[in-house]
């Protein structure tokens, strides 16, 4: 059998490798589509566009400004002189985010009184507005609860007060929760399987353009025989599509190969 389906296995890596289009189509578009779709579903806040409207311009509300650009997760993009300067900011496209600090916020914190600053959020993209808000609001509750706490030990009156419970968190397997970790390895079984189909179905369809399906039907072997010589030679490039992908996504997003690489590419095998 073997000797029947070489000579079209050959065949195929020749057609394969003279057409700059297919190689083209096999080992660049794989990059492409991870990496457009590695961006894509991304779902990780990041250096949000803030506007802040800053009428309080206290240490207090500094202080605010400060915890929201610490946590890597906004940025400040302009401080604005009045809401409707915020508001077309943000029609603009140039922040994706606003905060307006009232000017009695640190007299309301340092009083005890509590405070509101009020938080403006561009929901065109829910997964980005969602994670933003619950930032936000983890943000500033942490630092009004520091800003009450000191203004109570200025008076002494901290002896009183239980100390807040302190949650010690570990992240195991993506300790920065990063969504490219979880994302990639799904993307490159999607890109493997696009590839596949594609290349299969276009070696077909080759033929049938070529005029030469018919010489190959007629040809003395079997039928099983012929799809083994038409489809191993693209399970072979396949697997070379899923190391490049792999190194890509290793290389470019940051997602670690744990374990036996060897066995990742024979499961790939029995997918593909």
């Amino acid at each position: 059998m073997l000797s029947r389906v070489a000579p079209i296995m050959r065949k195929e890596f020749i057609h394969i490798f003279r057409d700059p289009r297919t190689l083209a189509v096999m080992f660049v578009a794989p990059l492409m589509q991870l990496i457009l779709l590695g961006y894509a579903t991304a779902t990780d806040v990041r250096d949000v566009p803030l506007a802040v409207y800053d009428q309080d311009r206290s240490r207090e509300s500094r202080e605010l400004v400060d915890a929201f650009v610490q946590s890597g997760q906004f940025a400040v993009a302009r401080y604005v002189g009045s809401e409707q300067e915020l508001a077309a900011l943000i029609d603009g496209g140039e922040a994706r985010a606003g905060l307006v600090i009232p000017p009695t916020y640190a007299a309301d914190l340092l009083g005890g009184r509590g405070a509101a600053v009020a938080f403006v959020l561009d929901g065109s993209d829910p997964s980005v507005a969602s994670s933003a808000l619950s930032s936000a609001g983890l943000i500033g509750q942490s630092v009004a609860t520091d800003v009450q706490l000191r203004a109570l030990e200025r008076r002494g009156q901290t002896a009183g007060i239980a100390a807040p419970l302190e949650v010690r968190t570990r992240v195991w397997y993506n300790p920065d929760m990063a969504s490219a970790v979880f994302m990639i390895p799904g993307l490159i079984g999607l890109v493997l399987q696009l590839q596949a189909t594609l290349l299969t179905a276009s070696a077909i369809v080759r033929e049938r353009e070529r005029g030469t399906i018919e010489q190959l039907i007629v040809t003395p072997i079997r039928p099983f025989e012929l799809i083994l010589g038409k489809i191993l030679p693209y399970a072979l490039v396949a697997l070379l599509i899923m190391v490049e992908v792999l190194l890509l996504g290793t290389l470019w997003f940051g997602v670690p190969i744990r374990g036996s690489v060897a066995l990742l590419l024979a499961i790939s095998c029995l997918f593909l």
